[in-house]
């Protein structure tokens, strides 16, 4: 199929398949937070489909480009939970930046490296988020920003269980996959407990990107 195609189709499947998780999450009684980060787990598989069916960044770049301007725009406009919080949240424009900025330097060379940054924001952030709030009972405050240790354990272990895999399924040597996971893991994981409020949606895919660029 042309790249062209599957890149426009795939803005097509993001938006079904995030307005279905939506409306399953409300018919389940989820809390808005767990849609909101629901939705930020499976906005990561993307860049899976990108590696896929697309060959140049550029054509890969027009969903993101679509969906940073939607996400700045539905900000203020949408009444949906991934975009309404309990303060405003500008983490849904970071992340299609951030997947812009390590789409331009890794997508055609080192698209491990950009898959590794997407999953791992998907994954680690997004779980990091729902066990914090669900079992965090250990705070630590960084500058006025309450974390909790549990949170940053589901950080870890989700960003090594993403890695793990990843790296398994591009044949990376098996000490590598064991030693670099884990080290990319324990970096994505103080680089989520360091960043300033949303800021982490950009931090976590550039930083982890360019670390498992420099190690494999």
């Amino acid at each position: 199929m042309n790249e062209w195609i599957s890149s426009i189709l795939s803005i097509v499947v993001v938006l079904v398949f995030l307005v279905g998780l939506e409306q399953v999450g409300k018919r389940l009684g989820w809390t808005d937070e767990t849609i909101r980060k629901s939705v930020h787990i499976a906005v990561g598989h993307w860049s899976l489909l990108a590696v896929w069916s697309m060959d140049s960044w550029y054509v890969a770049a027009v969903p993101l480009i679509f969906f940073t301007f939607a996400n700045a725009v539905l900000l203020y406009k949408s009444p949906s939970p991934v975009h309404q919080t309990e303060r405003k949240s500008f983490g849904t424009v970071y992340y299609p930046i951030a997947l812009l900025i390590i789409l331009y330097f890794f997508f055609e060379s080192e698209p491990i490296a950009f898959l590794a940054g997407s999953l791992v924001l998907a994954w680690g952030d997004g779980m990091a988020a729902l066990i914090g709030r669900k079992y965090g009972t250990v705070i630590y405050d960084l500058y006025g920003q309450k974390r909790s240790f549990q949170g940053s354990i589901a950080m870890f272990l989700s960003s090594y269980a993403v890695l793990f895999l990843l790296f398994l399924w591009n044949d990376v040597v098996l000490w590598q996959v064991v030693t670099y996971g884990f080290i990319i893991s324990i970096i994505a994981t103080l680089t989520e407990a360091i960043s300033y409020r949303d800021w982490d949606n950009f931090t976590i895919p550039i930083i982890v990107a360019i670390a498992t660029s420099l190690l494999l």
